[in-house]
């Protein structure tokens, strides 16, 4: 057995018949923890869905060999 396990049933053991509210607080943390990624998650999509929102491309292929071609002029300095 793991030590956290031990130290699980340990603490178990001292509950007697409490292990109702042991099991209704352990719940409470998976959930809150549960929450919390489902958050984070959200959070990340929005952002994510935000970056594809904000390219909104070029009006036709001459402003978009433009746009390269100043791109380039500003990588190589010149």
């Amino acid at each position: 057995m793991s030590p956290k396990a031990v130290t699980v049933d340990n603490l178990f053991s001292t509950l007697n018949d409490d292990y109702d509210e042991a099991i209704k607080f352990i719940e409470f943390l998976s959930n809150s923890r549960k929450t919390e990624r489902a958050q984070k998650s959200v959070a990340t999509l929005k952002e994510i869905q935000g970056m594809f929102s904000d390219d909104q491309g070029w009006d036709s292929e001459e402003s978009m060999i433009e746009d390269m071609a100043e791109f380039r002029r500003e990588r190589m300095g010149l």
